[in-house]
């Protein structure tokens, strides 16, 4: 069985703030991280984008966790039902009652997405007229600095095959006070599992598996069915990304430029450190070397490859296919997305 898929993509912002940091006066400062030559490259943080792919996935129809979450000052108990709600089950989930915290890991992990080349200190100006509010011209306004790049960023996602769909009892569905009484703590615990466990049996598309001592407790899984229809709309959503904030002035397309897809024996984010590109006479180049010692060094731990290319982006295009093709298939980004979709049914096959 396959145990992780790794996706590297390539998403350009021509001119945009997509995720800024804290605000220096009047200017709205993008997040930037610092090179060892004391260049900066814009970064858009993991948390933006999970914020995104949530709403791409609402937008796709899937119901999501948080409106029926429970809110209290500055605690948040989420309803812990992931075969209900696509994002506990992706993205993981905290619950933190006392004496029943719950916790689930995201299997779904996303790296911030990093700018390749540096910041250029360009700045957008906003103003507004206190004359369009009855007040004479010479009354001003309010002035605001945005600082904005046109860049081509690089973002990576892993996904634990074996834990998408698939919850274990402890602790994910039922919590502990590690404060109790030992022999108390067990008692409460067995009685919440047996609860929990009989709440999930009456479900369809879910299977329960009783682990043997001295794990104990159950594992609960999703239909493999509804396993593959949730990564493939992690996939839809990758496909529609967009996000972040002013969007009302500054809307950037998120959507993958370049696209690679691998599914894999091991778990590891293949793409991480692979993706670079060059820019010369107004038009990228993919850096190939990089990408194809990534691939040869995980050679032995790959099942399937994919490569998605939008047409007309990259100068190198025709190089790209040449030099992929003996890796996996070249093909649309669009296509890519699809036939990786098409993979995913193959995901969980001994």
């Amino acid at each position: 069985m396959s145990k992780a898929i790794a996706i590297g993509y390539l998403m350009r912002v021509s001119a945009s703030n997509v995720n800024a940091s804290h605000n220096e006066g009047n200017v709205i400062v993008t997040k930037k991280v610092t090179l060892p030559d004391g260049n900066t490259l814009p970064y858009i943080s993991g948390q933006a984008l999970r914020r995104m792919f949530r709403d791409r996935l609402e937008d796709l129809g899937w119901k999501l966790s948080e409106p029926f979450a429970q809110v209290s000052g500055q605690e948040v108990t989420p309803p812990v039902r992931p075969w209900e709600f696509i994002d506990e089950d992706l993205f993981g989930y905290l619950d933190p009652t006392k004496g029943n915290m719950r916790k689930r890991t995201s299997p779904v992990r996303v790296s911030a997405a990093i700018g390749l080349f540096p910041y250029q200190g360009d700045r957008d100006l906003g103003t507004r007229s206190f004359e369009k509010f009855g007040e004479s011209l010479q009354a001003g306004g309010n002035v605001f600095e945005t600082e904005l790049y046109f860049n081509l960023f690089k973002g990576n996602i892993l996904v634990e095959l074996d834990r998408v769909g698939v919850w274990k009892s402890r602790y994910e569905l039922v919590g502990a006070s590690a404060k109790q009484d030992l022999k108390q703590r067990e008692k409460e615990e067995e009685q919440r599992e047996q609860q929990k466990k009989e709440e999930i049996s009456k479900l369809s598309d879910i299977e329960i598996c009783d682990l043997e001592s001295p794990q104990r407790g159950f594992i609960a899984k999703l239909s493999q069915k509804n396993r593959i229809k949730r990564l493939q709309s992690l996939l839809e959503a990758l496909k529609i990304l967009w996000g972040g904030g002013r969007t009302a002035r500054m809307l950037a397309d998120l959507s993958p430029k370049f696209f690679a897809y691998a599914r894999l024996k091991v778990k590891h984010p293949v793409f991480l450190e692979a993706l670079e590109a060059g820019f010369a006479d107004g038009a990228y180049r993919l850096k190939l070397t990089p990408l194809q010692s990534a691939l040869n060094r995980f050679k032995d731990h790959t099942e399937t490859v994919i490569f998605g290319v939008e047409p007309g982006f990259l100068a190198n295009e025709d190089e790209i296919k040449s030099e992929l093709q003996e890796f996996g298939d070249v093909l649309t980004v669009t296509e890519a997305l699809e036939k990786a979709k098409k993979d995913l049914e193959r995901a969980w096959s001994s």
